[in-house]
């Protein structure tokens, strides 16, 4: 199993943001007169801290079969086996998210959340195996699972791991 540990310049910077925001929180609840305005500053800071406590990343670790995104009060696991294929969003020097599709179950077969299709997985599976070019599909970016690679260190040897075993993975579901 490999730790990849979360870079603490992010992990103080998302930190201070947050104690910030929970600070303003508590004052306005506390030191002003109940309103419209009040109610309003405190749902959208409280609503501000969710994307700041997505990019609170403690570490996350790798074996051959899971991938376990650890955050503070919460955590994360991907099977490898699970996943129907990935995207990398690379924003430049260095900075990248990898957006991971998994399969799951519908009914009797397979299905990629995030994907809208006619087709099935294993018929999307048969297509690529003959080559074919799959025709309407759609892809929902938000419903993917988002690895911050970016966040921790060593992150392009994690994001390098992750790509080599779905790539594994589908060679050998390809092929069988």
């Amino acid at each position: 199993m490999t730790v990849y540990k979360g870079k603490a310049s992010n992990l103080k910077g998302t930190s201070l943001v947050m104690l910030g925001f929970i600070a303003m929180i508590l004052i306005i609840y506390f030191f002003t007169e109940r309103g419209f305005l009040p109610w309003f500053f405190i749902i959208s800071l409280a609503l501000m801290c969710i994307p700041v406590y997505g990019g609170m990343i403690l570490k996350i670790t790798m074996d051959e079969k899971k991938v376990v995104i650890r955050r503070p009060l919460s955590w994360k696991t991907l099977k490898l086996s699970q996943i129907a294929f990935c995207a990398v969003h690379d924003i430049g020097e260095g900075k990248s998210t990898l957006f991971v599709f998994v399969k799951y179950k519908w009914g009797n077969d397979y299905r990629i959340k995030g994907v809208k299709s006619t087709m099935s997985y294993d018929e999307i599976i048969k297509a690529l195996k003959k080559g074919g070019r799959i025709q309407d599909l759609k892809v929902n970016f938000n419903k993917a699972v988002k690895v911050p690679v970016s966040l921790v260190e060593n992150g392009d040897e994690l994001k390098e791991r992750i790509l080599d075993c779905v790539e594994g993975h589908h060679f050998n579901a390809v092929n069988n």
